[in-house]
């Protein structure tokens, strides 16, 4: 649609960029969290990616402030590096988060970042500028639930409703949809069971036959 906005009359084929599944399998939930001193039973929410303004951070800071009123144990976590940390951190210690919002930094790929997933029980996003929102494909693959909110890329990854929960653009209504998936332990099994096999679909095996058919279809 943004290309026919721009003008583009040619015919438009997408083909999303496919997803390595073999980097997002397996994943230690105990092993993270007793590294990190988060009790086994104690809610975490995750977010991944570049701790950049434009990822909207501030906003899951806030919507986590907002559905602590429901769950008052709640952890969020934030692994990546950006030049927006100083001042997420400030914002995390101005709403008296300061022992409920972690900034991990990096978190290399092969063990740590699996581990990290694997012992969150909800991948948060919020960002409204994705082209296509791949990180919440990786959460999927983990079998983590997804809360986010549906613009862009990321809508399209939403719009089926398998395996992610598309969040009002409003903080409390973003609260409320974290903090309902947060008290259903039984709807987040079964949101991580759709999340598995929708990644699936996603795989770069498949998007690479995909590929190959159209180039075929064109020559």
């Amino acid at each position: 649609a943004r290309l026919a906005h721009y003008g583009v009359k040619a015919p438009i084929h997408v083909l999303p960029t496919g997803i390595p599944l073999a980097r997002f399998a397996g994943g230690d939930r105990a092993r993270f969290r007793a590294a990190h001193g988060i009790a086994p039973a104690r809610p975490v929410a995750l977010f991944v990616g570049r701790v950049a303004h434009e990822k909207n951070i501030g906003f899951l800071i806030d919507a986590v402030a907002q559905a602590r009123r429901r769950v008052p144990d709640l952890l969020f976590l934030v692994t990546g590096e950006g030049p927006a940390e100083a001042a997420l951190r400030r914002r995390a210690e101005a709403l008296g988060l300061a022992d409920s919002v972690r900034f991990l930094g990096y978190l290399d790929r092969q063990q740590r970042l699996p581990d990290a997933y694997a012992a969150a029980d909800a991948f948060i996003f919020a960002s409204r500028t994705e082209t296509q929102g791949l990180v919440l494909l990786e959460a999927m693959a983990m079998g983590l639930p997804v809360v986010a909110l549906a613009a862009m890329g990321t809508r399209d990854i939403l719009a089926p409703g398998r395996g992610g929960v598309s969040a009002p653009d409003v903080v409390d209504g973003f609260a409320e949809a974290l903090a309902d998936l947060l008290e259903d332990g039984e709807r987040r099994a079964r949101l991580a069971a759709e999340a598995r096999d929708y990644a699936r679909e996603w795989a770069d095996d498949r998007m690479a036959a995909r590929l190959a058919g159209l180039y075929r279809s064109l020559a």
